[in-house]
């Protein structure tokens, strides 16, 4: 017989276990989004026409991956929407895959390259990179800043001014490594020499033909002759030939001249030469011979030369303050 009494016990044991079976069946939270993310270069320069990419987002231990959306991008000085600016596509030219030094004529380099409609700026879905083309050199120099949109598998935060994006004018082109020293003409006896005493300049002509020009001069500012075998490529060493195999060198009395493939991303365009895959990117070696030097020796020029503006006329000028000109 059931007692009032066993039948309470009997209630508070199996609601009892309900609770802990319900308890048991709760959700548990699946993943971590942070409040606290950000970009770790911030304020981003990117100067016009080169085209650039920033770090991801940085996750502050959000669960990855994490998609990420612009929202929104303004002129940081009057707060108005640069949309029209920073999101207009143009049609620019890009790689579809790798490029090689083995793509040596211009039929090959064209397989590697298409024109693709793409805007200046776009915030890349997956991690968040800051993603700029060469259609930035028709943004305005200032400063913008945007508001992103970051989501994984357990939320969405939004971003409110997430950072700030400088433009600044275009750098058409810059100088890297340099060295310089004197030997005799069999390459075997070398004199190291300060590269303060070679100083190479840039001149870039927007408006000429599409050509790197190459000039060495004595420091008494006399242009020496390549055509005459005053200046020639060190052996077993590269030379702008091998950077720029798209057309014949060409050697002048005053220079040695190459043509190059206008409008490509940069240039050089491949990073490796595979005759010399020891040499460093753009890394080029001439030598103004010692039969026409005042001391008898060798000048030995090293340099390298990167190019973001890939249209006009570059004359590279390349000044030899201790050496003087013997015709």
């Amino acid at each position: 017989m059931v007692t009032i009494k066993n039948f309470l016990i009997a209630l508070l044991v199996c609601c009892g276990a309900t609770i802990v079976l319900l308890a048991g069946c709760s959700k548990t939270p699946v993943g971590f989004i942070s409040n606290n993310m950000y970009y770790s270069l911030n304020p981003f320069t990117v100067s016009q026409g080169i085209t650039t990419v920033s770090n991801g987002l940085v996750a502050d231990g959000s669960t990855t991956p994490i998609s990420v959306k612009l929202l929104a991008v303004r002129d940081l000085a009057t707060g108005k929407d640069a949309s029209g600016t920073l999101l207009k596509k143009d049609t620019v030219k890009v790689y579809k895959s790798a490029i090689t030094s083995d793509d040596s004529t211009l039929t090959l380099l064209n397989l590697k390259l298409k024109d693709s409609l793409l805007a200046p700026f776009s915030v890349n879905p997956v991690g968040g990179r800051l993603q700029f083309t060469q259609g930035t050199s028709n943004v305005p120099i200032g400063s913008y800043i945007i508001d992103v949109q970051a989501s994984n598998i357990r939320g969405t935060k939004t971003l409110k001014n997430a950072c700030v994006i400088n433009v600044v004018p275009e750098t058409a082109d810059s100088l890297g490594y340099t060295a310089y020293s004197h030997s005799d003409d069999k390459f075997i006896n070398f004199i190291t020499a300060s590269v303060s005493n070679m100083p190479v300049t840039i001149t870039h002509i927007a408006t000429g033909p599409n050509k790197f020009i190459f000039v060495w001069k004595d420091k008494n500012g006399k242009t020496f002759n390549p055509a005459n075998g005053e200046v020639y490529a060190r052996p077993a060493r590269p030379t702008w030939k091998n950077w720029d195999p798209y057309y014949p060198e060409m050697k002048t009395d005053t220079s040695i001249e190459y043509g190059y493939p206008g409008g490509v991303p940069q240039f050089p365009v491949f990073q490796t030469v595979s005759a010399y895959s020891w040499a460093g990117y753009a890394l080029s070696y001439y030598t103004i011979a010692g039969t026409h030097t005042a001391d008898g020796l060798n000048a030995n020029t090293t340099f390298t030369t990167y190019f973001y503006e890939t249209t006009g006329t570059y004359i590279i000028t390349i000044s030899m303050l201790d050496v003087t000109r013997v015709p």
